[in-house]
């Protein structure tokens, strides 16, 4: 049996031939990256940070993580890529909402980079100057065969999603993930039962109850409420 390289204890369950998966999946890089490479926005863009590390306080806690890359365009305004492999694209709503991405807006705002030579600095990049790009490269794999609307060998599209945060709605992306944290280093972690979550959820095993409070205590619960209320203000 085949086990996850960081993970000795999960198993890898290939669905068809493994080898024929592997070449597969190599063909589908080599066609994004080809067809990546080909389009104008790329190759002319003015790429500042790729892969770039970086620190945020929020409240009390301190954040890291790695943006994909960072465009200064002509206007002198930027680009955030989060460039994305995943079949599926999230909706326009996920975007426009998602804690991911805002952290990422006000880490180029607030946020400290690692440079690539090694120093520390804040790129300090207004959110109106800011626009976030969603990037799915899947679409640069051409279809395979004619459909409605399109024919063997076109790619799928525009792969760039785009959304953008206020100066308000970063406001408000502090507060709640300061709450959220809150509760986190308190150890409280409450349900969030659904027809979308619960399926996809490693848990669903051991998971039982139907509502975000089954089986907390107390405090806990008291927890939930304060964190629902601090969000609602935030709102």
């Amino acid at each position: 049996m085949e086990f996850h390289g960081d993970e000795s204890d999960v198993p890898i369950f290939w669905k068809e031939d493994r080898e024929a998966t592997i070449a597969k999946l190599v063909d589908e890089a080599v066609e994004m990256l080809k067809n990546y490479r080909e389009k104008d926005y790329n190759y002319d863009a003015n790429v500042i940070l790729s892969e770039a590390k970086f620190v945020l306080k929020v409240g009390r806690n301190t954040f890291s993580g790695t943006v994909d890359q960072v465009r200064q365009n002509d206007d002198n305004s930027f680009t955030l890529l989060d460039f994305k492999s995943s079949k599926f694209p999230p909706n326009q709503t996920f975007l426009d909402v998602d804690y991911q991405l805002g952290l990422y807006a006000l880490a180029c705002w607030k946020g400290v980079f690692k440079l690539p030579d090694g120093t520390m600095r804040m790129l300090e990049i207004p959110p109106e100057k800011l626009v976030i790009a969603y990037y799915q490269l899947r679409d640069h794999i051409p279809y395979k065969r004619n459909g409605k609307g399109f024919q063997a060998g076109d790619e799928r599209g525009d792969p760039r999603r785009f959304t953008s945060r206020s100066r308000d709605q970063l406001k408000v992306l502090k507060r709640d993930v300061a709450a959220i944290a809150s509760n986190i280093n308190r150890g409280v972690f409450p349900r969030n039962p659904g027809t979308i979550n619960c399926p996809a959820c490693t848990y669903s095993g051991i998971c039982t109850g139907d509502s975000r409070i089954d089986g907390l205590s107390a405090s806990q619960v008291k927890s939930i409420e304060t964190l629902t209320i601090q969000m609602e203000e935030a709102a």
